[in-house]
Formats: C-alpha cells, structure tokens, sequence
C-alpha cells in the first residue's frame, strides 16, 4: 500500500509553516532580483496612491459607484496584480523544481 502525504498529517503541518516563510522571502528577493517585478510594485503603489479607494474597495465589501477614472484605475491596479502574482506563482515553481532536483542530486537519482 502507497502512503499519500496525507498520511503524515505532522509533515503538511511542517510544509505549510515553512511555505509562509518561504513565501515571503521570495517576494522580497523577486524585488531585489527582477527589474519587471520592482518596476511593476511600483507602478501598483502609484496607482493605489492615485486611486485611495481602491486597496479599501478590495479588501472590503461596500458597494462604489466608481467614474470612468476611478473604472480605469481600478482595472490598471488589477492587471497589475494579477502580472505580480503570475511572476510570484513562477518564482515558486522554478524554486520547487530546483528543489526536486537537488535532492534527486543528493539521492543519486540523477
């Protein structure tokens, strides 16, 4: 019989501590290492400082009538995020393949 890894619920306990720190780090190396990345947090910021309803308008849930402008910055600061995000998703991945492969190194596998 195969184990999942739902089988060892200590160590899922374990992954996701060590995910949340790891997180953090590869954001705030993303800023230090990718160009795109900084300039696009940047560009975020302004926006938000633009648009003061915007960060509030997303982590609540009131109802806004919003003019055109308003529409305009708030579909700049999504397209924004969502581009952050996917180079966020990416960093992981890239590290979680390194990962896999240093330690097949380390097993002998490759």
């Amino acid at each position: 019989m195969h184990k999942r890894i739902e089988d060892y619920p200590g160590l899922i306990a374990q992954i996701e501590g060590a995910f949340k720190e790891m997180d953090s780090g590869f954001t705030v190396a993303l800023r230090e290492s990718d160009e795109e990345y900084a300039e696009l947090r940047k560009y975020k910021k302004e926006i938000a400082e633009r648009h003061p309803f915007v960060e509030p308008f997303l982590d609540g849930d009131n109802a806004l009538s919003l003019s055109v402008d308003e529409y305009l910055g708030l579909t700049k600061y999504l397209k924004v995020n969502i581009e952050m995000e996917y180079r966020e998703r990416l960093n992981l991945y890239y590290a979680g393949h390194r990962d896999c492969f240093a330690y097949l190194r380390r097993i002998g596998v490759i």
